[in-house]
């Protein structure tokens, strides 16, 4: 082994929510190995060492970490914005790194177990049931009732994910979106809930060294009501809520750590406020994705939660700096939405970043690609990100931003 080895961290996931990471990664004087499964991931063009590795191919990361001291120094393994916490937990603990125990990134991946971890603590939960085959969900659904959520067990982006209001007289839509569900699963299951009503958000917690809790963020999420699928339009940093509600969505954030047994790292809630008070949808044991911890967040206050989080990754103390809001403003993140087809021009992204407000144009597709029909947040193929001083005018910038784009499919 060479003694000139530098300090690397592995980041798990090299899509466009992890292009911030490889030049934070450098200011903390770590080079970066990324792993991706697309050899085109547009962060792993940055990374020092990219990999082409499925993210959820465990076996193959922790063949990787066993290879990696020939070239590196390993500080760390992270991820931000992708569902990969098993992953990066299997990968620091074979090399002995700091990270949560593989069981407890089991407790944040596997919605079932989630809910079971939630049912043992006494913290509030819809009725729900996890489901093998077409018999046993519509018993679980009969016992359940209906407006129903059915869900992929282990997958993220909303992907096997049919919001239904009754069901259906044959019972085939009922059936289909259950065999969505398990098709999206590694399990082979699909997981039912009693579906609740009210405005969404992410909250973001940190616990350092210590164990102890540092609260981040709320932001308001918001979602396509009207239809059968659950299609993020967005997000506006930070929450109108005000400080009564947003300490008990903490709490709540807190209490589902506590009871899926994450007390290292990030911790991310995704919760609804119902006319019963607020309640837990997912969680995952990762900064969020969304552009809130990459984009907005660094837009409305300054604070650097992936920097923070990969500090102790890397076995480093918090530095209170990256955890302070040096201002106050307001931020929005916006998708655009073209007819689904294949993608003819696109254009209009001067137009948007000239805007007044706006800072950041995303784009997911290419001419020649094609946009399949919005049944989960992935096909979303641009973004919009824009700020203001007030929570209307960043809105109202983003949404501006997106009109000015022009995306043109073909059927």
């Amino acid at each position: 082994m060479s003694p000139a080895r530098r300090d690397a961290v592995l980041v798990v996931g090299g899509g466009v929510l992890q292009l911030p990471v490889v030049p934070i990664a450098h200011e903390l004087g770590l080079a970066v190995v990324m792993t991706d499964g697309s050899p085109q991931a547009p962060a792993l063009r940055l990374a020092d060492e990219p990999v082409t590795l499925d993210i959820y191919d465990v076996p193959g990361h922790l063949r990787l970490v066993d290879e990696l001291p020939e070239r590196w120094r390993l500080c760390g393994v992270f991820a931000e914005g992708a569902d990969v916490e098993v992953t990066v937990a299997a990968a620091a603990a074979h090399a002995r790194l700091p990270g949560i125990p593989v069981e407890v990134a089991r407790n944040t991946k596997n919605k079932a177990r989630m809910r079971a971890c939630l049912d043992r603590a006494g913290i509030a939960n819809p009725p729900w049931a996890e489901v093998a085959d077409r018999v046993a969900a519509r018993a679980a659904a009969a016992r359940i009732g209906f407006p129903l959520m059915v869900k992929a067990v282990d997958n993220s982006a909303s992907r096997g994910t049919t919001r239904l209001g009754e069901m259906d007289a044959d019972g085939e839509v009922f059936d289909a979106a259950v065999a969505w569900a398990q098709a999206s699963s590694t399990t082979g299951t699909a997981l039912l809930e009693r579906a609740f009503s009210g405005e969404e958000q992410s909250v973001e917690v940190l616990f350092d060294e210590r164990g102890r809790c540092h609260r981040l963020n709320v932001v308001d999420r918001l979602f396509e009501t009207d239809g059968a699928y659950a299609i993020e339009l967005g997000h506006v940093n930070p929450t109108a809520l005000g400080p009564a509600e947003r300490d008990r969505l903490f709490r709540l954030t807190e209490a589902a750590a506590a009871a899926t047994g994450v007390r290292y790292g990030a911790f991310k809630a995704d919760t609804i406020w119902t006319e019963d008070g607020p309640r837990i949808l997912e969680v995952t044991a990762r900064l969020s994705g969304g552009f809130d911890c990459q984009v907005t967040t660094p837009l409305s206050s300054g604070r650097n939660f992936i920097r923070a989080a990969m500090r102790l990754a890397v076995g480093l103390p918090l530095d209170a700096a990256d955890l302070t809001p040096r201002w106050q403003r307001h931020a929005a993140a916006r998708a655009a939405f073209p007819p689904p087809g294949t993608v003819r021009a696109i254009g209009g992204v001067g137009d948007a970043l000239g805007l007044p407000g706006v800072s950041n144009v995303f784009l997911r597709v290419g001419v020649g690609d094609v946009i399949p029909p919005y049944r989960h947040c992935a096909t979303r193929p641009a973004f919009v990100i824009a700020s203001g001083d007030t929570r209307a005018a960043a809105l109202a910038h983003a949404e501006a931003g997106v009109r000015a784009l022009r995306i043109e499919t073909a059927a």
